[in-house]
């Protein structure tokens, strides 16, 4: 990220809670946000390093989760379990009832604007194309973490739907959290071409919490991934019309960690 994105400021700051702020994803977005000028608290189990505000609890516990979103006009929620596993033991805790969790604290409080995170996992049954997958061809979720994220993509429309927040769900590409994932990302066929690079995420939710859509009562579904390295496989097209986000950096640019192919 350069210096110039990183000193400006937003002229209308928001109040925004970031969930799973220690994150991969969510560290890295509540620095962004906080650089832009807004006001960040974050949600996660363990103190959210940078953040003066934040709520420590677990998306299961509805009362922590209730600490968190009052106050706040933005949820980014980023929290989950982030991996395939076992749904009854694993999944089901936060990825259901946490997510249950937060929409509901979302409406309580009247939440302005939510957004829920999703995977490209819930598209991964759709094969390779030899064109972009669009959104409207709806989810192929191929194993249960997908499936709580399709569950989630649905519940952020029911709540758009039935009390009017405006939803944002995110099927965020492939991000590697260290070096022994992005030699997996390297090693996949599809993965330089569904990468998202960390400071590309920063600009992809700046995004979300700044543009004027969706509006409240509408709910959109969007992919977010950084330039395909070699063949465009998702349609960015809605993100970019609907949001206004342009990705800026291709594989393996962006992360926040050395890694040399």
């Amino acid at each position: 990220m350069s210096t110039q994105e990183s000193q400006s400021k937003t002229a209308t700051p928001k109040r925004v809670l970031v969930t799973g702020s220690t994150g991969a994803i969510g560290s890295v977005v509540a620095q962004r946000l906080v650089e832009r000028g807004h006001y960040v608290r974050g949600f996660a189990r363990k103190p959210s390093p940078g953040l003066h505000d934040y709520v420590t609890g677990d998306l299961s516990d509805q009362n922590a989760v209730r600490a968190a979103v009052q106050g706040m006009e933005v949820v980014v929620h980023l929290g989950a379990y982030p991996n395939d596993a076992d749904f009854l033991t694993v999944l089901l805790e936060p990825n259901v009832r946490g997510l249950f969790h937060i929409c509901d604290a979302a409406r309580e409080f009247k939440v302005q604007r939510l957004a829920l995170a999703s995977t490209l996992q819930t598209v991964a049954g759709h094969g390779s194309p030899p064109r972009p997958i669009r959104i409207e061809e709806g989810p192929a979720p191929i194993n249960h973490y997908a499936l709580t994220k399709v569950w989630a993509e649905e519940m952020g429309k029911m709540y758009a739907r039935a009390y009017g927040l405006a939803v944002i769900n995110v099927r965020i590409g492939w991000l590697p959290r260290n070096p022994k994932e992005a030699d997996g990302l390297k090693a996949a066929d599809e993965g330089p071409d569904q990468f998202l690079s960390h400071a590309d995420a920063q600009r992809f939710y700046e995004r979300v919490v700044e543009s004027p859509n969706p509006s409240p009562g509408e709910a959109v579904t969007v992919f977010a991934t950084s330039k395909p390295a070699h063949v465009e496989r998702l349609d960015l097209e809605p993100a970019r019309r609907i949001l206004g986000y342009e990705p800026k950096d291709v594989w393996p640019n962006g992360m926040n960690f050395e890694y040399s192919i």
